[in-house]
């Protein structure tokens, strides 16, 4: 058996895989950590580990793990900067302004898990198992509390379950109690009912520009 496509990593094959580039990846005898690496790389695995690494990505972080810090903050300089992200905050209630960027990103999860079947790869449950083996492969480098937050995160597969209104809503809730904005949830019930077609069309909209740019970036800095 050989390898249908290789770019020297399987880190590098996956990454293609998350941003389109290729229809499909197979390789015999890797281990977790090369399956690892490459799922880091992709958006869910990258962001998770990053949101509890703060400041200066050290050199001493294994390299394929760096790299997925760097993107993760990466696409979130640049979706702070599309238009269509601007339309989105607009839509919101104008109190929920402040919070709109972290509550938008959930949406977007939500969004990209209704419509994996056109924007991801496989099946979403084998990506979210494929994202849970990336985590757990570096998991020596979270926190403590990290290490705590990740095991609840996969026993419960939060991933697969954003594809519910009620997983998307307890997680905005969340967002609103750290940001002191308990009072507002009564406005979210509008996010994940009336308003989320139009915020779903808006997804629509910025996810390819986003893809786009996080490939081009890649691609600027020697990751494809």
């Amino acid at each position: 058996c050989r390898t249908l496509r290789r770019q020297g990593s399987a880190a590098l094959d996956l990454a293609y895989l998350a941003a389109g580039r290729i229809d499909g990846f197979f390789e015999p005898g890797l281990k977790p950590w090369d399956v690892a690496a490459g799922a880091v790389i992709i958006r869910e695995a990258g962001g998770f580990i990053g949101d509890f690494i703060k400041g200066p990505v050290s050199d001493e972080l294994p390299e394929p793990l760096q790299a997925g810090i760097r993107l993760h903050r990466r696409v979130d300089a640049m979706s702070n900067r599309l238009p269509g992200i601007a339309v989105s905050v607009r839509r919101l209630d104008p109190r929920l302004r402040r919070a709109a960027p972290v509550l938008l990103d959930v949406v977007a999860d939500h969004c990209l898990a209704l419509r994996w079947d056109s924007h991801g790869y496989g099946e979403l449950t084998a990506f979210a198992a494929m994202a849970y083996e990336a985590i757990g492969a570096f998991d020596q480098f979270l926190p403590e509390h990290g290490r705590r937050y990740f095991r609840r995160f996969r026993d419960a597969d939060v991933l697969s379950h954003y594809r519910e209104p009620a997983t998307v809503l307890r997680a905005m809730t969340y967002i609103l109690e750290r940001l002191r904005f308990a009072h507002l949830v009564h406005e979210l019930d509008a996010i994940i009912g009336a308003q989320l077609p139009v915020l779903m069309d808006d997804f629509e909209e910025y996810f390819p520009e986003l893809r786009a740019a996080v490939i081009a970036w890649k691609r600027e800095n020697g990751y494809g």
